[in-house]
């Protein structure tokens, strides 16, 4: 493969999932309740909520992964497999945008306020 990208090589493979028998724990919890979730604060006040969960999507069953901080990443995947795959892929993204660009909390790097221009309107 002499397109990889060495980064994302790896991204998904070193999170706290791919480890011995995550998989199994994550498909009991989907089989018992209908979903699996995990919240994890790894800054003060700055928390990650994960979840997968079964769901019907053009006309086929998927897993759908997120991973919501300030904003939220998410996505299908046809297995188990590939869902916790994209755990941590959304989970290295999450910290490494954080300590590199400035997100989640910060407006950017170096500046805490967004400007006006970079906020939506309210909705009524």
């Amino acid at each position: 493969m002499g397109n990889e990208v060495p980064y994302l090589a790896s991204i998904g493979h070193k999170s706290r999932w791919s480890e011995a028998g995550s998989i199994g724990r994550i498909a009991e919890a989907i089989a018992a309740d209908g979903t699996w979730q995990e919240v994890d604060e790894w800054r003060i006040s700055t928390e990650t909520t994960y979840r997968i969960e079964p769901e019907q999507a053009w006309g086929k069953d998927w897993f759908r992964v997120s991973a919501q901080c300030d904003y939220e990443m998410a996505c299908h995947t046809p297995t188990l497999e590939r869902a916790v795959e994209m755990l941590g892929v959304f989970d290295s993204l999450i910290m490494d945008l954080f300590w590199t660009r400035g997100w989640a909390s910060w407006a950017a790097k170096g500046r805490m306020e967004a400007n006006d221009d970079e906020i939506l309107p309210p909705t009524t």
